[in-house]
């Protein structure tokens, strides 16, 4: 069983959020599309706050979080998943709410699992505040887009 720091494994999820965020990026810019480019939009602020959160640990690479190996990581079930998620010009914006919502459970089942195989405190510490943090993300998202469901059935009502 392969061995991954705790390092190489953040940079490997850095990576899927830009490889996410490049591919909603081309889409929103050949779409004319307000959903397309709020989507585009939460993506990156998300990314923003993802990295925000990292930053808080910046001070615990002298403590060794981020040097600390792992012997269990998923590495092939998420890439699966994350490659399995494919955007393509002319989606929909429920295809390619789909598409975030696969991307981000992706990520919930990668924290979850790290956090759980995790001995180290501070490691399961880093791994259940991204956990928490992804599960926020999702729930706010799904609020969000209740919320415009609700104002645009409305206004078809009153039309």
């Amino acid at each position: 069983m392969a061995y991954h720091k705790v390092q190489d494994i953040l940079e490997l999820v850095e990576s899927f959020h830009k490889q996410m965020r490049h591919a909603l990026d081309q889409v929103s810019q050949e779409a004319d599309s307000d959903g397309v480019e709020w989507l585009s939009k939460e993506l990156r602020q998300h990314e923003l706050h993802w990295q925000a959160a990292l930053a808080g640990y910046e001070k615990q690479v002298a403590e060794g979080v981020l040097d600390t190996w792992l012997q269990y990581f998923p590495d092939e079930e998420v890439r699966y998943q994350i490659d399995s998620i494919e955007i393509k010009q002319g989606m929909t914006l429920d295809e390619l709410t789909d598409l975030n919502s696969r991307f981000r459970q992706a990520l919930i089942d990668l924290y979850e699992t790290l956090s759980q195989a995790s001995s180290a405190p501070r490691v399961h510490d880093l791994f259940q505040q991204l956990l928490e943090h992804e599960q926020a993300v999702v729930s706010q998202q799904s609020r969000k887009q209740q919320d415009s469901e609700l104002v645009e059935n409305r206004t078809h009502k009153k039309a």
